[in-house]
């Protein structure tokens, strides 16, 4: 499994999934297809592929108490 530092992920798309999140607090859980399409808006050129994005918004979503829909289509 890659770790943070392997995928290079930036601490702006780090903030910007802890953003999404704070946005849905009140929500019992989260879309990773709706969570992935909502940081690509913010981050286009994110060069992150949707499969490890997904994964990094899954991890935190968890930490944070989230139930997550793995609803993201398979590449």
């Amino acid at each position: 499994m890659l770790t943070v530092a392997q995928t290079g992920i930036s601490s702006d798309v780090r903030q910007a999934i802890v953003r999404y999140l704070i946005d849905k607090v009140d929500d019992p859980s989260i879309s990773i297809a709706d969570s992935v399409h909502a940081v690509r808006e913010m981050f286009p050129l994110c060069e992150l592929t949707d499969w490890q994005l997904g994964d990094h918004i899954a991890r935190a979503a968890i930490d944070a108490g989230f139930a997550v829909e793995f609803d993201a289509e398979v590449p």
